[in-house]
């Protein structure tokens, strides 16, 4: 059996997010207070919604970083497990049949898309990879699901 678990690069846990958050919000409200200490009060409402707008992108962060994709490969079949907070997937292709393929991006400078599918199903992983780490895991899934392998190297250019 082969497994695979992929996850973003995030370095920001939840207590480093709050430390930040927390070290963050003096000099706004510092600022907003001493605008306010002198009149002029109407700036309070804009720190806030400046601070709302950090924690919003805080929490997309987090999130976002702690989505994780399992890819298991055993006799039988190709598992693909998406895990994040609030939603969790699985999808079953049967290994003889499952194929892998790597599609080049539409446009130059996007990245491309790292495909496992059969039976006109598929499922996009890794898309948070970087473009070599997506290439190493295409190779590599490539070497266990050889039945795609010649069709996709000469799509690729890659011998």
């Amino acid at each position: 059996m082969h497994l695979f678990e992929l996850s973003p690069n995030c370095s920001l846990t939840s207590g480093t997010a709050v430390l930040f958050y927390l070290s963050i919000m003096g000099l706004p409200l510092t600022i907003a207070g001493a605008f306010a200490a002198v009149g002029l009060w109407p700036i309070l409402p804009f720190a806030g919604l400046e601070l709302l707008a950090i924690a919003v992108a805080l929490r997309i962060s987090l999130r976002r970083g702690s989505a994780r994709e399992v890819i298991c490969i055993d006799e039988r079949d190709v598992v693909v497990t998406r895990a994040a907070k609030r939603h969790n997937a699985q999808y079953r292709f049967a290994r003889p049949w499952t194929q892998v393929e790597l599609r080049p991006a539409p446009v130059a400078h996007w990245p491309s898309r790292l495909l496992l599918g059969s039976m006109r199903r598929s499922v996009e992983v890794g898309a948070f990879l970087t473009e070599g780490e997506r290439r190493r895991l295409w190779r590599r899934l490539a070497e266990l699901l050889p039945a795609e392998r010649s069709g996709n190297d000469r799509r690729q250019g890659i011998s």
